[in-house]
């Protein structure tokens, strides 16, 4: 069975499938997803190729476990983060910031995530990433539609599609991470977190008053 034997090493051998991750994520960052190999992870990691195929059965499988693994991580802080104590802005203030500090900390994951979502020219996606992948990200934008659902259901927001405004607020996160990232000095992250939650809740119409 496909990936049975990385799974039952997984388990045996946890250390070294987080070493071979991390030495995914760097040459990722260097070569782009096309352009990087088996050989070069291994390399990287300091394996012998063949060794790095009794935890892989190939490349596609190395780059999904590693964008499932982080991305499970990264569903469970937003998860606690969202599921806080404070009003509905704070929290989601919370698990805006939790979301964008997660990919400062960890540059070389995002731009795995990019290239894994928008791969060049020619290349192909390839099934099994649209079986494991989208459903992870679907499942993200689940924790927000529930969240803004209950909002709705305590009066608090607009009767807004849940789902739709989901999927809206993490393509946001994600422009933000991508802005951030390309600065030299972006202003501290808590301003812009703060900036879109209350664009969000409170709109941009200036309020007169009477």
């Amino acid at each position: 069975m496909v990936g049975t034997r990385r799974k039952l090493r997984e388990v045996l051998e946890p250390v070294r499938i987080r070493e071979i991750g991390e030495a995914t994520l760097r040459v990722v960052s260097r070569r782009g997803l096309e352009g990087t190999t088996m050989q070069e992870i291994a390399d990287e990691a300091g394996l012998a190729k063949g060794t790095l195929y009794l935890y892989f059965d190939n490349r596609e499988e190395l780059v999904v476990h590693v964008a499932e693994s982080a991305f499970e991580e990264l569903q469970l802080a937003v998860a606690e983060a969202l599921g806080g104590q404070g009003a509905l802005p704070e929290r989601l203030e919370a698990a805006i910031l939790t979301h964008v500090e997660f990919f400062e900390r960890r540059r070389d994951l995002f731009r795995l995530f990019l290239s894994v979502a928008h791969p060049g020219p020619g290349a192909e996606r390839s099934a099994r990433h649209a079986r494991t992948c989208n459903p992870l990200y679907r499942a993200y934008l689940d924790l927000l539609a529930s969240f803004f659902s209950e909002g709705q259901a305590r009066g608090e927001m607009r009767p807004f599609p849940p789902d739709r405004l989901a999927l809206f607020v993490a393509e946001g996160i994600a422009g933000l991470i991508l802005r951030r990232l390309g600065e030299t000095d972006p202003p501290p992250v808590e301003e812009d977190v703060r900036l879109v939650v209350d664009t969000l809740f409170c709109g941009i119409k200036a309020r007169r008053i009477a």
